[in-house]
C-alpha cells in the first residue's frame, strides 16, 4: 500500500471530535471546565460554540455530588473537555 492510500485510509477511520459527540448524546457523561470544576449528566447536545446541555446534572466534588442542578447549560467557552463515565 502506498503511502498516500494508507493516510487516505487512517484519516477516514478517524472520527472527527463533533461525531464523537453526536454519538454521546443520550449517554451520561462528565464535564471538566475551567476552574476544575466537573459536571455529570445526561448529555443532551451541544451546539458550534459548544455549549452543552446536560439534563439530570450534579456538581462533582472529586467523586462524591457536591450538588444536584437538574438540566443546566455549560458554556462552551469554560469547556477543557467532555468523558463517558465509563471513560478511564
Amino acid at each position: 500500500m502506498s503511502y498516500s492510500n494508507y493516510a487516505r485510509s487512517i484519516s477516514m477511520a478517524a472520527k472527527r471530535p463533533f461525531d464523537i459527540l453526536s454519538s454521546s448524546i443520550g449517554q451520561v457523561v462528565t464535564v471538566r471546565l475551567k476552574g476544575s470544576k466537573d459536571f455529570r449528566g445526561k448529555f443532551l447536545g451541544y451546539d458550534p460554540h459548544l455549549n452543552i446541555t446536560l439534563e439530570e446534572a450534579e456538581e462533582l466534588n472529586g467523586e462524591d455530588v457536591f450538588a444536584r442542578l437538574g438540566t443546566i447549560i455549560l458554556r462552551g467557552n469554560n469547556v477543557l473537555y467532555v468523558r463517558g463515565v465509563n471513560s478511564k
